[in-house]
């Protein structure tokens, strides 16, 4: 046992070395972008307030995934900034700045109590990641951390509008979606265009989706003036996911919905099974050195567009995690 334990170890010992001295992807690959700029917009309606069954609220778990996010390692320099939404408006919490400062920012924030002003927080957001540092050849990401649908975007904002009556990709012209959509993929919400996103919009979303008071839900979503947001029927419900999961793939971000009673995402986990284990290592392995595409996004564990040696580190860092079991180590 003692000789298999201390092979095992040689052998891993010897793949971090080799590693490496190999050299690493954004050496021997040009890179597309040179930093990347992130507006972390975060839900604090009174929604995520409801407790998850680990005994957590909503609005903690969503602290907890950003604070994940904004520690991951990456091959370019990343600036933050911090946004909170909830009644009819947003609250710069943070400017851009780097990982620390966020985290502290992060550590400070409490959810609130009004309602979910979805849209214009994020045709906004796009707004202020347009502004941003316009010179430099910058990823722009809206990084979105919600459990509810729109429903209180001011009539005075430029992404206000109705309900699509029909789901992605065919949204309903000057729907607050085509107008979300627009804004992502333009820069203007009433110019839509068949051409790529010029940003892309990473999800996490929080449910079973929204409980309103009267329904079993000991928290109440509803607006200082006394005006209850209304449930949405299951319909739209679906709709809005597969708004928030086609928008995300198309513009080459991520999706990841979060149940009340679900285990929570980890960090190097490639096939959101709740585990890192062997088969995020190898994936990791088979790829290592390659940009994606034509390496899968999966590998790609910090999503920087190319799979090295941080992406290892974060499947190595937290092997095992997640994992009902002791997984395999025969590595």
């Amino acid at each position: 046992m003692k000789t298999q334990t201390m092979s095992r170890l040689v052998s891993h010992v010897l793949l971090v070395v080799a590693l490496v001295l190999l050299p690493r992807a954004e050496e021997a690959v040009a890179q597309t972008f040179s930093e990347e700029h992130v507006l972390i917009v975060i839900d604090r309606s009174g929604s995520m307030q409801l407790y998850r069954t680990n005994g957590q609220t909503r609005f903690t778990e969503a602290i907890r995934q950003a604070r994940a996010y904004v520690n991951l390692p990456s091959s370019r320099p990343r600036s933050f900034a911090v946004w909170t939404f909830e009644e009819v408006s947003y609250i710069k919490e943070q400017g851009f700045a780097d990982a620390a400062t966020t985290l502290s920012t992060l550590n400070r924030l409490s959810a609130g109590n009004g309602v979910t002003p979805l849209a214009h927080a994020i045709c906004d957001a796009v707004d202020e990641l347009l502004q941003y540092e316009p010179g430099v050849n910058a990823k722009k990401v809206v990084r979105l951390v919600s459990d509810g649908e729109e429903n209180s975007t001011p009539p005075s904002s430029q992404c206000h509008g109705p309900d699509s009556t029909s789901p992605y990709p065919n949204f309903t012209m000057d729907s607050w979606q085509w107008k979300v959509r627009n804004m992502l993929k333009t820069g203007d919400p009433l110019r839509d265009d068949p051409g790529p996103y010029k940003l892309v919009f990473d999800v996490n979303v929080l449910y079973d989706y929204v409980r309103f008071a009267g329904t079993g839900s000991p928290v109440r979503e509803v607006s200082s003036t006394g005006r209850r947001a209304v449930s949405a029927p299951p319909t739209l419900a679906s709709n809005y996911f597969t708004f928030l999961q086609g928008v995300s793939r198309d513009s080459g971000g991520t999706f990841t919905a979060i149940g009340d009673s679900s285990p929570v995402p980890v960090q190097g986990d490639t096939n959101q099974d709740y585990c890192v284990n062997d088969t995020d290592y190898y994936l990791v392995l088979a790829h290592y050195g390659n940009t994606v595409p034509p390496a899968p996004a999966a590998a790609d564990v910090n999503h920087d567009g190319v799979v090295d040696y941080y992406d290892y580190t974060i499947v190595v860092n937290n092997y095992g995690s997640g994992c009902g079991s002791s997984p395999a180590v025969g590595r």
